[in-house]
């Protein structure tokens, strides 16, 4: 089962990567754009560590394509990226993202951002914290007026 979600991770990053070159043949990314994405970081992370769902959920493209791949497990669309998130807040009497670097690069008409976080969760009953530092890619396109994720992908890193 680990080795066919893996493969179809793989490949999900080599379709779309087939895609880049003719995304990166124009950028329609300006200096307020890159701004605007460093915003979005910065409220989604804020939304979590408050535990606030609707926060969260703005940040987050609100479509069934909307990609989220998280430690090899892959949840297509918002509504699956809601009840992830619903579940991970109710379970957990904290949760604390840290991010401790971040580089963005423009495609296209979207923005790339790629980094490296540790994740604290205190779990509802007094069981044992969970430390986790993870390296993520994420895109994200002005969709509406506004800036969202459209794909996040999260890997942990091997102590």
């Amino acid at each position: 089962m680990k080795k066919t979600v893996l493969r179809v991770c793989v490949f999900a990053v080599l379709a779309a990567a087939a895609f880049l070159p003719a995304a990166c043949a124009t950028t329609g990314v300006t200096k307020a754009d890159m701004d605007d994405a460093r915003n979005l970081a910065k409220r989604f992370v804020d939304s979590i560590n408050r535990k606030d769902l609707d926060g969260t959920m703005a940040c987050i493209w609100n479509s069934p394509q909307m990609l989220l791949v998280q430690f090899g497990t892959v949840v297509w669309g918002y509504d699956g990226f809601r009840s992830g998130m619903s579940q991970t807040f109710a379970q957990n009497d904290a949760v604390k993202i840290i991010v401790t670097d971040i580089s963005y690069m423009p495609v296209g008409n979207m923005i790339m951002a790629v980094g490296t976080a540790t994740v604290d969760l205190q779990p509802k009953g007094g069981g044992a914290p969970v430390h986790v530092v993870e390296r993520w890619t994420d895109l994200e396109k002005k969709i509406d007026g506004r800036w969202v994720y459209v794909l996040d992908h999260t890997t942990p890193v091997p102590k």
